[in-house]
């Protein structure tokens, strides 16, 4: 009996590693997507381009990523706390079992460098992801299999409060994210990137030496060093000294088609303030805030501020766009990949200085021009962030655990009320118990007395 209690321990150690694994792979598998779901929108495109599933508008994909966000954080979560047992690891399986092959074939196939597992936050090759698959494939029939073993972190009671939480948190997050910016910006675009530093490059170092003969001897001497009158040079080799550094940004190019001109090294070369408004296809862009745009053309006209536009879209979709919006600044073109890289809005605003990036904005919370009246240099620190602490990573870090702390709080009131009313329960059942006890004796005195009296 003590054996099979030690192996019941260790088969629930077991489970419970794998079941903690899992949940917090899955859970920042879905708090990074939905970080940034347009680009994990994205990356569905890339799925979808490869698998030829067919061209799905950018509203289903977007809706696509963010059920899949929310799936994947949900799943790890409730696996965590242990709520719905029965349901969660056959999800996880199901899961799991989809996600395992299908790395297989991205890696077999190539077309895709990364699966997008953990948005662009963290990247990973293709065969990497496919061991991490089946890794996970391993923990998730491990769970599956010693579900009946899984604790439950959360009764019943407070189950509903967890779930609407739950549910609430992770929209809300994908909600700020799409109407705002991406909660976690990693990429070569980030706030604070020294784009000059990014797109430039360094070449390798060669040190070429010469190879002298003398009948069947052969030595070889750097270029400038020269052997006796009785060694003939034969030939030259390079030798690499020092490795270069390739650019980490290869395809930063904005053309001018009017002029057929090159602008991209003339706007890192600027070492004033330059406004850069991202629309990755005017056809597809928001015409909700294009005033902002206008009116802040306006005020760098105003100020002698660098300011201009880039999009993938043709001479056609532009001349329709500045028809329609009134647009005044120059277009220029762009690819759709890099614009898409720049900012996770269509338009958007990068504001540059000395080649750096020193602020990024939704085409919604560009600043008013009366905001920018007591700033005409632009600096960032004038212009308000309107969605505040919203905006970073930490703050729903931080919320997610208040909100378990405020489930567990709920749970633990929960547990005193019933348990002072259990007890009050008791006591009253215990009093009354004595009271019928008391009376019980009473009767059986009184009948005593009585047969006595009748014996008599």
């Amino acid at each position: 009996m003590v054996l099979l209690n030690k192996d019941k321990k260790s088969i629930r150690s077991i489970i419970t590693a794998c079941r903690i694994l899992l949940a917090v792979v899955m859970m920042l598998s879905g708090f990074l997507k939905a970080a940034d779901p347009v680009g994990t929108m994205y990356k569905l495109k890339e799925y979808t381009a490869i698998m030829s599933i067919g061209e799905l508008s950018d509203t289903w994909l977007l809706a696509i990523a963010v059920a899949q966000s929310a799936f994947e954080f949900l799943l790890g979560l409730f696996l965590l706390v242990g709520i719905y047992r029965r349901v969660v690891p056959w999800l996880l399986l199901i899961a799991m079992s989809f996600f395992m092959p299908l790395s297989l074939y991205l890696w077999l196939n190539g077309s895709i460098d990364d699966c997008g597992c953990f948005g662009e936050t963290v990247t990973l090759s293709n065969r990497t992801t496919f061991i991490k698959n089946i890794v996970l494939l391993l923990f998730a029939i491990v769970v599956f299999c010693g579900r009946k073993f899984l604790a439950r972190g959360i009764s019943k009671k407070s189950r509903w409060l967890f779930v609407l939480l739950s549910f609430i948190y992770i929209f809300a997050m994908q909600a700020v994210s799409i109407m705002h910016l991406p909660l976690i910006d990693t990429g070569v675009y980030a706030t604070g990137e020294d784009l000059r530093a990014k797109v430039s490059s360094v070449p390798d170092e060669y040190e070429y030496l010469s190879i002298y003969q003398r009948g069947e001897e052969e030595i070889v001497l750097p270029a400038d060093s020269l052997p006796d009158a009785e060694w003939e040079r034969v030939g030259a080799r390079a030798v690499l000294v020092k490795q270069g550094i390739a650019p980490q940004i290869k395809n930063f190019s904005i053309i001018d088609w009017e002029w057929d001109i090159e602008i991209a090294d003339e706007l890192l070369a600027d070492t004033g303030y330059v406004c850069l408004v991202v629309i990755e296809k005017v056809e597809n862009a928001s015409m909700t805030h294009v005033d902002k745009i206008n009116d802040l053309y306006d005020h760098c006209q105003a100020n002698s501020i660098s300011f201009c536009a880039a999009t993938a879209s043709g001479d056609d979709e532009i001349a329709l766009w500045c028809k329609r919006t009134g647009a005044e600044y120059p277009l220029y073109w762009a690819d759709e990949m890099l614009l898409r890289s720049m900012i996770r809005s269509n338009p958007g605003l990068l504001l540059l200085k000395d080649g750096v990036i020193v602020g990024k904005w939704n085409v919604s919370d560009i600043p008013d021009i009366e905001e920018l009246a007591s700033s005409p240099t632009l600096m960032p620190d004038a212009v308000p962030n309107s969605h505040g602490k919203a905006e970073g990573w930490l703050f729903w870090v931080a919320l997610l655990f208040a909100g378990l702390l405020l489930v567990v709080s709920f749970e633990s009131l929960w547990l005193y009320l019933a348990r002072k009313k259990s007890l009050k329960n008791g006591a009253e059942e215990q009093k009354t118990a004595t009271v019928n006890i008391v009376e019980a004796e009473k009767e059986n005195t009184e009948s005593s007395d009585i047969n006595k009296n009748i014996n008599l």
